[in-house]
């Protein structure tokens, strides 16, 4: 991650412009992951339904 930082930095990016954007990917990531377990949870519930 520090790596992924420092490159960022070195090739313009303002330390804080870094940090909010990995923030935001990281929240990104953690919406979908709990709309996949949504949907995971509404495909298993009808795969019941159905057997």
């Amino acid at each position: 991650m520090q790596d992924l930082i420092e490159s960022a930095v070195k090739v313009g990016w303002d330390d804080k412009e870094v940090l909010a954007s990995v923030i935001e990917v990281a929240d990104n990531l953690m919406l979908a992951a709990g709309a996949n377990a949504e949907v995971e949870a509404l495909l298993q519930g009808l795969k019941r339904k159905l057997e």
